[in-house]
């Protein structure tokens, strides 16, 4: 078969090749006395699939749209380093999966940028750049809207486009979240896709263990996907439990050295040098206070592995996991700097099922621990405070505990250390917060009264 190469980045055919001019198309239309109303699709089509194209053409109908953008990002916020088709592969598919629909384009909008952008970005680009007449509408998925109002710079979205948010059969928007987005100005039309249960996950999969996709993408794009040999490589999730490594895996010194590879490029060279210190930390902690040694370092490695997403970043990752929907309220709003954990953990445990639950469970309790915390928890806790990289305020003397005084003490000593500091600071307290220092000094206490 033959190659299907698409042109280089900095190549002049870019635009002409795979180009979508909105601006010269809405001037067109509205100068002949049509309507100019526009729907704009992102993701990462990675690759595009019929659920993609099935909730476009539901959201095109139910709209009245002239026209649907399928907008591949450049890297997403939420998912750098998780994309296995490069953006000019992900850009040639959408055109090919689009080809036999007048109303459906692929732009090359964000691609174009060579970076992460946000949606108020591309709006207000597009805004800036369309007659006036022009009708934007953004096409998401009903689960976004919860978060949509905690997206950069939200208060500028109602203004930059209408949303069409799709659901599926069964799910309720709440009313009061309908309301709410009102209220702050935004006008969400709901529109329901049954019958597409396709995700792109699924698809990489299929085609990485050399199973069928017909049906689920189009055949033009199967024979892209063919001719590019895409996806054979792209194997993070396989579903089969006989390929699923076991837990002892996740603790041989392959995956831990895999990780740290992937991390490495996750996070900042500072970042990256604070986890390797807490890394040797656990280390030494475990050593100290008889802990599994290969697990509190697989703790110490994994505990910051979404430190490198800014708070919007955070805030959007959190929602594409669900957490939104789970977290304290107030948390999610006002403490995105501890949003890190629970994100992490949620995602290492799908992405990565042979990592032991201990594990998982400390990455989650890092940040603010919990009034019940195992030894792995109090180590990887006080290994993050008392790595060697640190050395202000206490935490100098404090690491001189470590053998000295037992694990429970020297984990209310740190913890006490925080809570000061963030006090002394004036900083919002986390409401678990105030909820595990009762706890310690109920648990400190109760020690004393069976030692006298």
């Amino acid at each position: 078969m033959a190659r299907l190469d698409p042109p280089k980045a900095h190549d002049p055919r870019w635009r002409k090749f795979f180009g979508f001019d909105a601006v010269k198309w809405a001037h067109e239309r509205l100068a002949a006395g049509e309507s100019a109303r526009l729907g704009i699709m992102g993701g990462t089509f990675d690759p595009v699939h019929f659920g993609h194209l099935h909730c476009a053409e539901r959201v095109r109908e139910a709209c009245g749209l002239d026209m649907v953008l399928f907008m591949p990002t450049f890297i997403p916020n939420f998912k750098q380093g998780k994309v296995c088709a490069d953006a000019l592969d992900r850009l040639a598919m959408c055109r090919l999966a689009v080809a036999g629909n007048l109303a459906f384009c692929a732009s090359d909008r964000e691609l174009a940028r060579g970076r992460v952008t946000y949606t108020v970005d591309t709006l207000r680009e597009l805004r800036d750049e369309l007659p006036e007449g022009t009708q934007v509408v953004f096409i998401l998925g009903a689960d976004s809207l919860a978060s949509i109002m905690r997206w950069r710079e939200a208060e500028s979205l109602p203004v930059l486009a209408e949303y069409a948010a799709v659901t599926r059969p069964g799910y309720e928007v709440s009313p009061d979240l309908l309301e709410r987005l009102g209220e702050a100005g935004f006008k969400v039309t709901l529109v329901e896709a049954a019958g597409l249960d396709v995700s792109s996950t699924e698809v990489r999969e299929r085609l990485a263990e050399g199973r069928s996709a017909r049906y689920l993408v189009p055949d033009s794009v199967l024979r892209y996907v063919e001719s590019r040999s895409l996806y054979k490589e792209c194997q993070p999730t396989l579903r089969a439990q006989d390929e699923a490594p076991s837990a002892q895996d996740a603790l041989s010194a392959e995956f831990f050295e895999a990780r740290k590879a992937e991390l490495a490029k996750r996070v900042s060279p500072k970042r990256f040098a604070h986890v390797m210190g807490v890394v040797d930390m656990c280390e030494r902690l475990a050593c100290a206070y008889g802990v599994d040694v290969p697990t509190a370092r697989l703790a110490g490695l994994l505990h910051d592995w979404d430190k490198g997403l800014d708070d919007e970043g955070i805030w959007e990752r959190a929602a594409n996991l669900g957490l939104d929907e789970v977290l304290d309220p107030w948390v999610f709003a006002n403490m995105p700097q501890v949003l890190h954990a629970h994100t992490a953990a949620v995602a290492l445990s799908r992405e990565f099922p042979q990592i032991p639950r201990e594990v998982i469970q400390a990455v989650d309790r890092h940040t603010v621990g919990d009034e019940n915390m195992t030894p792995l928890e109090m180590v990887l806790y006080c290994a993050d405070c008392l790595e060697e990289g640190r050395q202000f305020g206490d935490i100098p003397e404090l690491r001189k505990l470590v053998g000295q005084v037992s694990l429970d003490e020297l984990f209310f000593r740190v913890y006490e250390f925080w809570a000061l500091m963030l006090l002394s600071r004036r900083n919002q307290l986390h409401p678990v917060t105030m909820n595990v220092w009762n706890a310690l000094i109920a648990k400190r206490q109760l020690r004393r009264e069976e030692n006298d």
